[in-house]
C-alpha cells in the first residue's frame, strides 16, 4: 500500500507541518482575515485543501464546533481545477465571539481518503485572535444611567404681551362686526317703470295671434291700473271699473280722459267676464288706447314733491 503524505498549513502565519514522506499530499490551509477584533465583531474563518482529483475529503464537525465562536453563516464551498496542482477546494465561515481576551479558533479536523485506498486526518493548529472592549479605554464597567436634568421653563414677557395683542384685535373684530349687523340696511327706492314699455312686452307676447284674448285684455287692464296708482295716486287695483271712475272724478280728471279710460276698462271686463271675443283690429286698437291714455294723463299729473320724481312720461305710439 502506498504511504500517504499530508501537510498542514497553519493559521495566518503560514506554518508547514509535514507528517510524513508519500508520493502524494493534501494541503490543508486554515486562516482568518483579521487578529484583533472587538467584540461581537464578525471574523472569517477561511479553509482552502489542495488534492488530487481522485481523493475524497470532510471536515469533521462536532456539537461544539468551533466554540467558543458562534457560527453565523457559512459560505458556499467552491471546487475548481488548478493546472499541474489538482483540485482546490475553498469554503468560509463567518464566527462571532463575545469573550475578551485572546481567544483561539480551535483545531479543525480533516478526513482525507485517497484515490489509492488510503486514509488519515488532517488536524490544524488552533488560531488565536485578540478581542477587545467596545468600552473606550480605563473603563471597567458599565456607567450609570445620567439622572434627568431640571430644566427651568419660563416663558418670555414678550410672548404674553403678543397674546394680549391679538386678543385685543379680535374683539375689535368681533365688535365692529357686530356693529354693522346692527346697522339698519338702506332701503334704495325701486328704479321708476317706464310704462309704455310695459305695454309693448305684452305686444311681444304676440297674445292676439295665439287667439289668448282674455289674457291679453287682462294685463292691458293691469298695467293700466297699475300706472293710474304710481301717476294719479289712487287706488285702482281692487276697484271696479265703476269705482274707479267714481275716484278719478274726484282727482280731478277730465271727462274726456274719464270716458276713454272707462271705455278700454269695460271693454276689458266684458272679454274677461262675459266671454267677448272682439275683432282683432279692435282687439290691437286697444293697445294704442292704452298708450295714449298715458300720455294725456302724464300732461295732467306731472310727479309733484311727495310722488316719483324720476318717473318717465308715457308715449303715444307703440
Amino acid at each position: 500500500m502506498a504511504r500517504v503524505l499530508i501537510s498542514v498549513w497553519l493559521g495566518a502565519c503560514g506554518l508547514v507541518a509535514p507528517l510524513s514522506d508519500t508520493d502524494a499530499e493534501v494541503l490543508f490551509n486554515a486562516t482568518v482575515n483579521r487578529d484583533t477584533l472587538t467584540l461581537g465583531d464578525p471574523v472569517l474563518l477561511n479553509l482552502r485543501i489542495r488534492r488530487e482529483p481522485g481523493d475524497a475529503v470532510a471536515l469533521v464537525q462536532s456539537e461544539d464546533f468551533l466554540a467558543p465562536f458562534e457560527v453565523r453563516r457559512q459560505v458556499p464551498p467552491t471546487v475548481r481545477e488548478v493546472p499541474g496542482k489538482g483540485v482546490e477546494e475553498t469554503l468560509a465561515f463567518e464566527l462571532a465571539v463575545y469573550r475578551l481576551g485572546v481567544i483561539e479558533v480551535p483545531s479543525l479536523v480533516l478526513q482525507v481518503r485517497t484515490a489509492g485506498g488510503d486514509s488519515g486526518l488532517i488536524t490544524s493548529e488552533p488560531i488565536p485572535v485578540v478581542v477587545r472592549s467596545v468600552m473606550p479605554a480605563g473603563t471597567s464597567d458599565i456607567r450609570d444611567v445620567k439622572p434627568p436634568v431640571d430644566i427651568e421653563a419660563r416663558i418670555p414677557e414678550w410672548f404674553w404681551f403678543a397674546v394680549a395683542a391679538l386678543a385685543g384685535l379680535v374683539a375689535a373684530a368681533i365688535w365692529f362686526w357686530r356693529r354693522r349687523r346692527r346697522k339698519p340696511a338702506v332701503e334704495l327706492p325701486a328704479p321708476p317703470i317706464h310704462w309704455p314699455d310695459e305695454v309693448r312686452k305684452i305686444l311681444r307676447m304676440q297674445l292676439l295671434a295665439k287667439g289668448e284674448y282674455k289674457r291679453y285684455y287682462s294685463l292691458l287692464s293691469e298695467v293700466m291700473r297699475r300706472y293710474l296708482e304710481d301717476r294719479v295716486r289712487v287706488d285702482a287695483m281692487e276697484r271696479t271699473t265703476y269705482e274707479l271712475v267714481r275716484d278719478l272724478e274726484r282727482v280731478p280728471v277730465r271727462k274726456a280722459e274719464l270716458s276713454a279710460l272707462e271705455g278700454l276698462l269695460s271693454e276689458a271686463d266684458l272679454v274677461k267676464f262675459a266671454k267677448l271675443q272682439p275683432q282683432d283690429d279692435v282687439a290691437a286698437k286697444a293697445a294704442d288706447g292704452v298708450l295714449d291714455l298715458m300720455r294725456r294723463l302724464d300732461a295732467q299729473h306731472r310727479p309733484g314733491n311727495n310722488e316719483t320724481v324720476n318717473a318717465a312720461p308715457a308715449e303715444a305710439t307703440v
